[in-house]
Formats: C-alpha cells, structure tokens, sequence
C-alpha cells in the first residue's frame, strides 16, 4: 500500500506520511540535532598577531653588599614592548615571529661613577627578533614535530634550561636552536632531541634591525640536549630523563668587557666540554601533597681543568582545602663547590639555568664570586607560603637560609670578597603580590631583603634589598 498510520495533527486528524516524506523528516531531524550537538569549529586563522608592553621601576640597595661603594645603590626603568605574528598556512605547517625592543633610563647610580667606560643613563636597545621560527606539526601525518630557527627552550621547571641569553637580564631567553619532538604515546613517553647554537652577541643573523649590537653570554656556545618524559612508569607523575652537552668557546672582548643594558661591566668567558646526565620526578603525591626533585651529574673539561660535579633540587608543598587556596612548601638545593685544595673543579655548572628562579637579589650578587646569576657553591633552604587572597591576586612569602660549601670562587682576585673564615651567606626574604586584573592587564609587586653572613669578607657584610614594581598590558 506503501502508506502508514502517523501521529495526529492539530485538530485531530490523522496523518498518512509516505516513506519518502518521513524520510526527509528523519533527515532533517538527523541534520537538526546534529547541529545542536557538535557545531562546525571555525577554521583556525591563518595569520594572528598580538603584542605587550612591560613598564618596571627598579630599586637595589647595596649590589656587592658594600654601602660604601657609590655604584651600590640602583633605581632605573626598563620599558619593553614586544609585536609578534603566527602564520599557519597549513594544519602542519606555522611560522612563528616577534620583535622585541627594550630601553632603560637609570637614576642611579651617577655615569660618573661607574668604574668601565660607556655608561648609558638613558639607554636604548637593539630592535631584534626573539623568535623567528618554522615548525612542522606530524608533517604527512608522522608521529613527530620539528621546530627550527630561534625560539624558546624550557625543560622541567627551568632548572638547568630557561635561559639562553643571561647577560640582558630578563629582555629575552631564545636559543637559536633545532628541536625534534617524538610523542610515543603507547609508552606514554615524550622525547625531544635539540641541537642549538648560541652566538655570544647579536650580530648574526637575524641582526637587530637598528644594528645594535649587545652581548647576550659570555662565550659561543653550541650543545646538544635529548630530553624524555614518562607519564606511566609512576602513575601520576613525570619521569624524566636527560643527557646535556655543552661546548664553550671563548669570545673575546678587550678586558672581557660586556655590553648590555646600558652598564658595561666585566665577566670573563668560559672554554670547555660539559657533559651533563640528570634525571627528575614530579608529581602529586596524595590529593594535597606534592613533590618534585631533580638530581644531575657532571663530568668534563672547564677552563682547562677537569669536571667533576653534583646538583640536587627538590621540593615539598601542602596545599590546604580552604577558599584562599593556602599552600606551603619546603626547597632544598645543593649545587657543588669548588675544593681549593683539589686540582678537579668540583663547581656545578648552571649551564642554561642562569636566571632568577628564587631570588632577584641575588643575580646582582653572585659575581662577588662567579657571573651574573651564575649560582653554584651552595646549599639553599626555604621554607615559603603562599595564597590566592583574591580572585586576581595571588600572595607569597619565602624565607632562605643560604650557605657555601666551600671557601672557594670561580678567580683568585674574587677571593678578596670571602671571609674564610664562615660558610654562611645569609639570610634572604622575598615577598610577591602578583596580579592578573584580566586578559589585557596584569602587574606585580616584589621585595627582597638579604642580610648577609660570615662566609663574605668584612667589607662585603652590609644588609642588601630589591624592589620591582611592574605592569604589563597585552593586546
């Protein structure tokens, strides 16, 4: 008959619907509801572009903890801006740029004063790329991504990778570099294999579009880095494994002379082979407790002595169930010195670790001893709270207990900023109110205060402080 018995209509009446007409209701009602159910994602732009502004005022008391020298004291401005652009023509294929500029204005101390020729007060930069990069995301399909030119590298929490470019305090941190990644997800294992090359100074390709040219480190550096994280060796955690090869050639300058930020100032070059093995576990241990701890053997040659050195990191936080998210945590770390009475160099290399991961205070003072923000000869205590007292704002404070393990520095001439007769540098706090008003806005307020301890020279025991006001605005 190739009729049926439908539902009823609005007076009452049945309806007879042939198979070609509830056919098309089926498939109006399929297309409906899927509709409803999942709607078509909007293509991905091919090009996106942003950019951010960031405005610090600085203040230091006491860089060389000496109130004597009139270079001690430092109040200046940094102002950054950075434009940045993402083309993807492809679903495999993006090319990531951005160009940075930062310029500094310094109150203090007077040009003057300063002990090597060239102080700026009012400094302008370089106008350079901090990323100029060509990735493939599983080109035809295959199980791996491939990322070349300059970019950032960042490995664990940044322990021994973050920073490639130490000596411009914080403008940038690229690495020129080659990064293969292989996500072998039936192991649920994660492996990266990175050859980078890293110039001492800007002026090589791509140079700053001003022709500025700045130190960025103190030597040539090229490396190799092969890096695997495990999510299934400990539920619930990262394993992580890695091998680090580093390979220094001088660069010279006369007198070792670097320029950066307006403020010459002198750092020599380092020469070697480092061989690097570490491994590192993070996880949660239980739904309020935490962990993370990371260990690393060195071995090789450095400034024509032979390596031999140990670095361990760990950390244990409790995060409290509360409506201010209350959490606390407990830091040992251990980074080797240098036994003066031993021909080996025992002293931990930071290699790519040269930035301020505890303390801002401290970047200005580790040259007493070593470089900028080289950190190594320690033994670091902390004990640090913090909590989310707004919804935009979060609140934190650390104390640590800082000590030396030996009486040793990284020149003889250094040897005149140590007492020898202590091994205890200080006393150090550090406070952050750090805020994210929205998605345009954000800021922070830092502190620290060092009180500093027998291991320094007479001279050298004066109490130091850092202040850092910052906003930054996106868009």
């Amino acid at each position: 008959m190739g009729q049926r018995l439908g539902d009823r209509d609005m007076t009452g009446r049945k309806r007879w619907l042939g198979r070609s007409g509830r056919a098309l209701i089926l498939i109006a009602m399929t297309a409906w509801s899927g509709a409803e159910a999942a709607p078509a994602a909007a293509p991905e732009p091919k090009l996106t572009w942003g950019g951010d502004l960031r405005l610090r005022q600085v203040f230091i008391g006491n860089v060389g903890l000496n109130d004597e020298s009139p270079i001690a004291d430092r109040t200046f401005q940094r102002y950054r801006g950075r434009l940045w652009a993402r083309l993807r023509p492809s679903d495999w294929l993006a090319v990531d740029a951005r160009l940075i500029w930062e310029g500094r204005h310094y109150n203090q101390p007077d040009a003057g004063d300063w002990p090597v020729a060239g102080f700026d007060t009012w400094y302008s930069g370089g106008v350079l790329f901090d990323r100029l990069a060509v990735a493939f995301t599983e080109p035809a399909e295959l199980p791996f991504s491939l990322k070349l030119g300059r970019q950032d590298l960042i490995f664990g929490h940044g322990w021994l990778v973050l920073e490639g470019t130490p000596l411009d305090g914080s403008r940038t941190i690229y690495f020129d570099a080659a990064r293969a990644t292989l996500d072998l997800e039936t192991i649920e294992t994660v492996v990266d294999l990175v050859y980078l090359d890293q110039n001492a100074d800007t002026a090589r390709f791509p140079r700053p579009l001003n022709n500025v040219i700045e130190d960025q480190t103190e030597q040539h550096e090229t490396g190799f880095i092969a890096y695997a994280r495990n999510r299934s060796i400990v539920p619930g955690s990262d394993l992580d494994g890695y091998f680090i090869y580093k390979h220094d050639r001088p660069h010279p300058t006369p007198g070792s002379i670097r320029v950066n930020n307006g403020a010459p100032f002198p750092s020599p070059s380092d020469a070697g082979d480092l061989y690097t093995i570490g491994l590192r576990l993070d996880g949660g241990l239980s739904p309020r407790w935490s962990g993370r701890a990371e260990g690393a053997y060195q071995l090789g040659e450095l400034n024509h002595r032979t390596l031999s050195a140990f670095g361990l990191n760990a950390r244990l936080a409790y995060a409290f169930d509360d409506p201010l998210q209350n959490r606390v945590h407990a830091d040992i770390e251990y980074l080797s010195g240098d036994d003066p009475d031993d021909d080996t160099d025992q002293a931990f290399d930071p290699l790519w670790g040269r930035w301020p991961q505890w303390s801002e205070l401290m970047i200005y003072q580790w040259p007493l001893e070593t470089r900028v923000a080289q950190a190594t000869n320690l033994l670091r205590l902390n004990l640090g709270w913090d909590a989310q007292v707004h919804p935009t704002t979060l609140l934190s404070f650390d104390y640590h207990a800082l000590f030396a393990n030996e009486e040793s520095t990284r020149t003889p001439a250094q040897l005149v900023n140590l007492s020898r007769d202590g091994r205890f540098r200080g006393h150090l706090l550090t406070a952050w109110l750090k805020a994210k008003l929205n998605e345009r806005v954000a800021g922070h307020l830092v502190a620290e205060y060092l009180a500093p301890g027998d291991f320094y020279a007479e001279h050298r025991r004066d109490d130091a402080y850092f202040v850092r006001a910052e906003l930054v605005l996106n868009w």
